[in-house]
């Protein structure tokens, strides 16, 4: 079975978990970080069922919006919405855009999804215009949640990280991301994450073990290499 075959699968048995995107950190954080985005072309790279692009585009109605997944299911799904998006079946390792598209692009939990994961900081410093900017969100597990992927590579089973186990998963940690999306081409100038998981233990609530963010800049700097959620942004040099 093909990885887009798996990933139809899991949309069909996942359909109302994403319903609302702010529930979920990395879209609020990147929903915060977004710029005005009016009059723009704007591509978002694994929009799944489309939910966070219809909010951008309610926000930013003269944006000139693309949203790609790989999932026919997910991209049939999103097109049922009427929104002025233009919802495109696509591979994130391999977009049929041409070059320099795009003037922001941003990809949500995507990337630790991929096979080739640093094929996609490449397609989008491809796709980027000079000065063009860009907004990553992807998983890193320099915190508790390695003891779930010990547990996962001990038993030979499935990595589930919460949402169920995906076609394919990729044990991320911060640094290697970003040295990955360096090496792309973009520089980056910002770094934040959240949801800082410090333990898992068998029959103990993780969220019990779990602090969501600081309120104080201090503190969320500091222990910002342990968050699950990590938000990367910058741009493509001009």
């Amino acid at each position: 079975m093909s990885i887009q075959q798996q990933y139809n699968e899991w949309h069909s048995a996942t359909a109302d978990f994403w319903e609302d995107p702010l529930n979920f950190q990395w879209y609020q954080t990147t929903n915060r970080l977004l710029p005005n985005l009016d009059n723009l072309d704007v591509l978002e790279i694994g929009c799944g069922r489309g939910n966070f692009s219809q909010l951008v585009k309610k926000k930013n109605p003269a944006v000139r919006l693309t949203a790609v997944d790989i999932s026919e299911v997910a991209i049939e799904a999103a097109r049922k919405a009427p929104n002025g998006i233009r919802f495109q079946v696509a591979d994130a390792e391999n977009l049929a855009f041409p070059d320099a598209s795009f003037d922001f692009i941003f990809s949500c939990e995507t990337m630790e999804h991929l096979p080739h994961p640093e094929r996609l900081p490449m397609e989008i410093f491809r796709l980027l215009r000079p000065g063009g900017k860009f907004i990553i969100t992807t998983e890193n597990y320099f915190n508790g949640m390695t003891m779930v992927w010990l547990k996962t590579w001990l038993k030979k089973e499935p990595f589930d990280s919460g949402s169920g186990a995906q076609p394919h998963e990729n044990y991320f940690l911060f640094f290697r991301v970003a040295s990955m999306i360096r090496k792309s081409g973009l520089k980056l100038t910002h770094t934040e994450s959240n949801h800082f998981q410090w333990l898992m233990l068998p029959g103990v609530n993780p969220a019990k073990l779990c602090t969501q963010d600081f309120a104080s800049p201090f503190l969320k700097k500091f222990f910002k290499p342990f968050g699950r959620h990590y938000t990367y942004s910058g741009s493509k040099p001009v």
